[in-house]
């Protein structure tokens, strides 16, 4: 049986819908949901043969490899990776980093330094960093969380949005990745299965809307979220390991 890890979030629907009413997954493999981080833990330490690892968790071990034309991106505006505020950004002086996801965390520091121009001091959250959002201190904060707690803040920036004013790109969040182990008619399978969560997330955005009573899960889905790993994304993902390997020298 293949492990497969997931993101728990409700962006990865489409796939998880698909995937958990698939009968050739129930008999070949076993899905573990997890916050991002944490799918690129499973994958380096071989806790998951397949998962959907976020991008701020490259470079990728060389037993494994991208396997799928499908990923977690934004088209421009993404509503669900934020900095949050009570100030402009201009006035931040502290940002605390979400530690459910390295890839956002990315984002934010190669925006402040390439494209605002602004140096901050930058804090790692501890579970419960909400309250320490006041005064001249910002958070970056993602998911479902994110999109639950955006209208209640004095200022918000759209990450995805910022980076694509910046880059002419859109955001990438997370690629499928498995290692050696799976074999290619399998990946065949689940690539099938995908392409069907894919192409029927408006559908299972309404069927699941009323899960969701703070936003617009149908809108998120279909108008937000980008789920084609194609050129722009590989480009984007190019742009993204460049410009963070840029920022540590």
């Amino acid at each position: 049986m293949y492990r497969i890890s997931l993101v728990s979030y409700s962006n990865t629907l489409p796939f998880k819908e698909a995937l958990y009413n698939s009968e050739f997954v129930a008999k070949n493999a076993i899905l573990q949901e997890r916050i991002p981080a944490m799918c690129a833990e499973d994958i380096f330490t071989g806790e998951a043969d397949i998962s959907l690892v976020p991008i701020g968790a490259f470079p990728i071990p060389e037993n494994t490899r991208i396997i799928s034309d499908f990923c977690l991106a934004a088209k421009n505006k993404v509503e669900s990776v934020l900095l949050v505020s009570q100030k402009t950004k201009e006035e931040i002086k502290t940002i605390i980093l979400d530690y459910h996801s390295r890839s956002s965390v990315k984002y934010i520091k190669i925006l402040a330094e390439k494209f605002w121009k602004i140096k901050y001091n930058y804090q790692n959250a501890d579970g419960n960093f909400k309250d320490l959002i006041k005064e001249d201190t910002a958070a970056v904060i993602i998911g479902d969380r994110a999109l639950n707690f955006r209208n209640s803040i004095k200022y918000k920036y759209d990450i995805a949005e910022e980076w694509f004013k910046f880059t002419g790109k859109p955001a990438i969040f997370a690629v499928w990745v498995a290692n050696n182990k799976v074999s290619d008619s399998f990946l065949k399978e689940f690539n099938k299965i995908l392409k069907s969560g894919f192409e029927n997330r408006k559908q299972i955005a309404e069927k699941n809307k009323h899960l969701y009573p703070n936003f617009d899960l149908v809108n998120y889905l279909t108008n937000c979220m980008d789920y084609n790993f194609d050129e722009a994304k590989q480009e984007s993902l190019n742009m993204f390991n460049q410009f963070y390997s840029e920022i540590l020298r």
